[in-house]
């Protein structure tokens, strides 16, 4: 009997394969349940321990997720709390002023916030990799995915909500690249960078230290309640001794070390995030996110952007920006003309001025045509909200008004100058070579074009990206087609091509993006698109700043160049007899009515 018990459990215990005997405090129940028919005081002499007289425990062993998990949650509680407490007393040791200090304080449960969101997602992603580990590329997967998807948005969407501040502005950042799931971008598109203004004690303080004097005296007139309000700061319409009419904008106090705090946090995150998922990487996001608030935290850039922008755009009645006064204005207060006029995608009030919403978009695509392909400086911040539009205040020549059957003509007005997106002349050159290329149905070209801009992957993908085409109407069969010509199949290969590709490159197709939508809600159509990139580009290319004039592949060729033109001048002329007849139809057709 003894032989046949020790046989019995000798191979049971090689059963257990990994599991070694005097280890075994936790079994499969598959293994412990015949172990329980033998003697407990035999299985003692095992080493294996029992409950009881002869009852194993069956637990499994904590899988290495949860283990994962736990360290990770216990880091990210700390990095919630110690964050910013090491950040309060780096400004007590410092001697930063009191506002610096109440800011970080703020910041503590922004932080818990995030902390439970990151810590919730990634255990249901975990989770449901898991349970998928078999096959990933499965329909039920991708359709839990999706579901995960959209679930998770719409709690991150809450987070951010309650967060306000830079964590708005990140999320903002991540739709208008593109940077997550198709989910994500339509429920954080709801994001809206407007928060309650705060009172005038806030505002007044930090006048009285960046202007040295108090409100009474700088103005004849300020309005108590602030007009506007965002993450950054607050606008007060006020009025000049001389009567001129000004827009305020005074940054929050302790706003810098909140910004710090926070980015702190979402950088901490990140890195703990592509720990977990070794395929996704955010880090360069939110380092992007850095890199633009140092430069909008300091008014003095704003103020300089805006300047340049105006000697751009001169000799343009219909583009213009507000001017700035230099003796009102510090590193925290800027202090511009008072305009007003229609938020560009308002179309009823645009109806309301006389303005026509088509004409409007083909105006905005025009604007920053130019900026980008010419003059290489660009808005690095497009929407809605910083771009007005009114009827052209200067009268038009007789001719027009008739042709035109008095109908105003619209004008743009451009906001928010704190971030702007600077090409260097030798990539404007090159990617205004790309889109003349394009024009032209010369694919080679433009890959060779795209390649000196972006490098090889760049090469493959930007021409594919750049030809004007409705997406709407691409196949999934042709979407997989292109994305395994260029070799983009999963996120890590995007981030790729991210890193080697220009970042002023990047951040002129986030720019173009935003505009591109923006024009398309008003009216304007891929024709127009292309038309206008097409004559900016082809000015921007034989535009010499610096240096000698380089072209690329067909474009050596003068009679290529010619063959541009004529295409680029035909395409022009077809619209402005179009604008022309549509003129005298306005005019003609009304009396012959009547």
């Amino acid at each position: 009997m003894r032989g046949s018990t020790t046989g019995m459990a000798r191979r049971l215990m090689q059963a257990l394969g990994q599991w070694n005997a005097r280890s075994a405090t936790h079994m499969p129940p598959a293994v412990a349940a015949p172990l329980e028919q033998l003697p407990a005081s035999y299985l003692q002499r095992l080493g294996i321990r029992t409950h009881g007289r002869t009852r194993l425990s069956t637990k499994m062993p904590p899988s290495l997720l949860r283990r994962s998990l736990k360290a990770v949650g216990a880091t990210a509680g700390l990095a919630a709390i110690g964050l910013p407490l090491a950040g309060i007393a780096a400004l007590v040791v410092t001697g930063r002023e009191d506002a610096d200090a109440i800011e970080i304080v703020r910041s503590l449960p922004r932080t818990a916030r995030v902390v439970w969101w990151g810590t919730w997602a990634a255990c249901k992603y975990k989770a449901l990799a898991a349970e998928h580990a078999a096959d990933r590329e499965a329909p039920a997967y991708q359709e839990a995915l999706a579901e995960l998807h959209q679930h998770a948005a719409s709690k991150l969407l809450l987070v951010v909500q309650s967060n306000g501040g830079v964590y708005i502005k990140a999320g903002q950042l991540a739709v208008s690249l593109n940077a997550v799931p198709q989910q994500y971008r339509e429920v954080l598109e709801a994001l809206q960078d407007r928060v309650p203004p705060r009172s005038f004690a806030v505002a007044n303080h930090v006048l009285q230290q960046e202007l040295g004097a108090p409100v009474e005296q700088l103005f004849a007139e300020f309005e108590l309640l602030a007009t506007a309000a965002a993450s950054l700061a607050q606008v007060h319409k006020a009025r000049l001794h001389d009567g001129t009419q000004v827009a305020v904008k005074v940054q929050y106090p302790g706003l810098q070390s909140a910004v710090a705090a926070d980015l702190a946090t979402m950088l901490s995150l990140s890195d703990a995030a592509h720990w977990l998922f070794p395929a996704t990487t955010w880090r360069w996001l939110f380092e992007e996110l850095q890199s633009q608030l140092q430069w909008e935290l300091d008014f003095r850039n704003e103020a300089a952007n805006a300047a340049r922008l105006a000697e751009c755009m001169a000799g343009r009645a219909d583009v213009a920006v507000p001017r700035g006064f230099p003796e009102l204005s510090t590193s925290r207060v800027i202090t511009m003309e008072w305009v007003q006029g229609c938020k560009v995608t308002d179309v009823e009030c645009l109806i309301q001025h006389g303005l026509q919403p088509r004409e409007v978009g083909i105006l905005l695509l025009d604007a920053f045509a130019q900026q980008t392909y010419r003059d290489g400086f660009t808005h690095g911040d497009p929407h809605p909200g910083n771009i007005l539009v009114r009827p052209q205040p200067d009268p038009q020549p007789l001719l027009k008004r008739l042709l035109r059957g008095g109908q105003p003509r619209p004008q743009l007005i451009m906001l928010d100058h704190g971030v702007y997106v600077s090409l260097p002349e030798d990539l404007r050159r090159q990617f205004c070579q790309l889109w003349c290329s394009i024009v032209l149905g010369d694919m080679d070209t433009a890959r060779l074009a795209a390649t000196q801009l972006a490098g090889e992957k760049g090469g493959r993908i930007l021409p594919e990206i750049l030809r004007p085409r409705d997406w709407r109407k691409v196949t999934p069969e042709e979407r997989q087609r292109l994305r395994q010509d260029s070799g983009i199949t999963s996120f890590a290969d995007l981030a790729a091509v991210l890193n080697e590709a220009p970042k002023p490159l990047l951040d002129s197709l986030r720019q173009s993006a935003v505009v591109r939508h923006t024009a398309t809600l008003l009216g304007a159509t891929l024709a127009d698109r292309l038309r206008i990139n097409a004559t900016w580009a082809m000015r921007g290319m034989q535009t010499c700043k610096e240096g000698p004039l380089v072209f690329v592949g067909a474009l050596q060729s003068r009679i290529t160049r010619w063959r541009l033109a004529v295409r680029v001048g035909a395409l022009r002329l077809v619209v402005w007899l179009s604008s022309l007849m549509q003129d005298v139809t306005t005019i003609v057709l009304p009396p012959m009515a009547a």
